[in-house]
């Protein structure tokens, strides 16, 4: 009896000590839940833009489907980061100093072959960051080609241009806000714009901007609307050219579709590439009290979140991942407001063009699958026409080829235009350069980038379906 009793009462002593322990450790996970959040705002603060002190990209020949899937592997074990799309042989990677070894003697495993393309990628984004924060101010609604600018300084010089050219351009608003209530803003440009005919014409599309680190596509973009309002004096020359093609079509220009993730790769981290909703958990594992396991993700791929084949290959279900394409088909913001604007324009939609960079290729439909499709040869010759326009105009040659030549992916935004919009002339720009700069391109190559577009693009008009 008496050790019954002595029982009962450690007993009821460990119910005690638990349900202490209990409520010690719920007080503890929530003021955590309080103070981390704190704690982490200070030091983004304080450490606000991410250093890349050290990093390296190695270039990686890889020739085969095994070869990529060895690097993909790696990337998925957050070892690298698979920096360029594989659509030239090759890989550009950015590796992190403390995983350099381990990866590298991976990759020497698998036997590819690498080289060193970068050896201090913080130092070029620091000088880089030093020249944009360093430039002189614009006055509202002036834009140039000498420095890569913000999102309300392209849509100010919209606006001024719209002002300036009232006769043949407005501005408006794509509907809708993105996750961060950014607007998506556009820019129509045609011949006696206030006529209500103006509407009939034929539509081609142009945007930019897709993957937020690719500074070079919006600016690209920005440089092709100028010269169509004849605000560019070394493209003079092509202003009866520009005048047939405002007569006969109406353009609408979104310089940046994805203006959350721009913005965040200006202020915080200048290799982002996604948007910036919240995706998911890290390799989608959670704790015990519905936190994340290792870290929360943000962001989609949004050239992999369009319905052509969505989630089909090119693509990785861990949310932290650069190639992740959202729990579903337009589930980020910016490609629904897209998607659900050109589907209004469907019956007059004749091109669509997106800008990306780097690569400097021109690529035809289809994306994610290596078949060749039904007009293939029309394309073909769409290509060569703009490669050799490009290569006249400075001399910088491009490759034309399909986007699935090497190593397919699915759900971009062009193969989405071509198949569920059933838009023959659909085409995908990768600009300037190929690989040595990469998304880093000097301010300097911002004008001639520009300029052999306008060319490629003006090529491209002049071989598209008519029908």
């Amino acid at each position: 009896k008496q050790w019954y009793q002595r029982r009962v009462a450690i007993t009821a002593g460990d119910n005690i000590n638990f349900l202490f322990s209990y409520f010690v450790l719920l007080s503890l996970r929530n003021m955590l839940q309080r103070i981390v959040p704190i704690f982490v705002g200070i030091l983004l603060i304080v450490n606000a833009y991410k250093s890349y002190d050290n990093y390296k990209i190695l270039r990686a020949t890889v020739s085969t489907a095994a070869e990529y899937e060895v690097v993909s592997d790696l990337e998925e074990a957050d070892l690298l980061e698979i920096f360029s799309d594989p659509h030239t042989g090759s890989l550009d990677l950015l590796i992190a100093p403390q995983n350099l070894a381990l990866a590298g003697g991976q990759l020497t495993i698998g036997r590819i072959q690498y080289k060193v393309l970068m050896k201090d990628v913080g130092e070029s984004v620091r000088g880089e960051r030093q020249q944009f924060l360093s430039a002189a101010p614009l006055a509202v609604g002036d834009f140039d080609y000498t420095s890569y600018h913000s999102l309300s300084e392209m849509y100010a010089h919209l606006d001024k241009l719209a002002s300036d050219h009232a006769d043949m351009a407005e501005t408006f608003n794509l509907p809708g806000t993105t996750y961060s209530g950014n607007h998506i803003q556009a820019i129509r440009i045609t011949k006696n714009i206030a006529e209500g005919t103006s509407l009939d014409k034929p539509l081609l599309w142009l945007d930019g901007g897709i993957h937020a680190r690719e500074w070079v596509s919006p600016a690209t973009v920005m440089y092709i609307i100028d010269t169509l309002l004849g605000e560019q004096p070394d493209e003079a020359d092509k202003a009866t050219q520009i005048d047939a093609l405002l007569t006969t079509y109406q353009f609408i220009i979104a310089p940046d579709i994805n203006p959350d993730g721009y913005e965040y790769s200006r202020e915080h981290d200048r290799l982002w590439r996604k948007t910036r909703k919240p995706s998911g958990c890290q390799y989608n594992m959670e704790n015990w009290w519905g936190g994340c396991y290792y870290k929360m993700c943000y962001g989609a791929d949004p050239n992999r979140n369009w319905s052509a084949d969505w989630g089909g290959t090119g693509v990785s279900t861990n949310p932290c991942s650069q190639v992740y394409p959202g729990k579903h088909a337009f589930d980020q913001e910016n490609t629904r407001i897209v998607k659900e604007y050109l589907e209004t324009m469907q019956s007059k939609l004749k091109l669509y063009v997106t800008y990306h960079s780097y690569s400097q290729l021109f690529l035809t439909p289809v994306g994610y699958n290596v078949t060749a499709p039904p007009d293939a040869d029309h394309h073909l010759v769409v290509g060569q026409a703009v490669v050799d326009a490009i290569e006249a105009r400075n001399g910088v040659r491009y490759i034309n080829q399909q986007s699935a030549a090497l190593y397919p992916a699915s759900g971009d935004s062009a193969d989405w235009a071509y198949e569920i919009l059933g838009l023959g002339d659909s085409y995908t720009f990768e600009l300037r350069d190929t690989g040595y700069y990469g998304f880093e391109l000097p301010t300097d190559q911002i004008k001639p980038t520009g300029e052999e577009n306008v060319d490629g693009l003006l090529a491209l008009i002049a071989n598209i379906n008519q029908s």
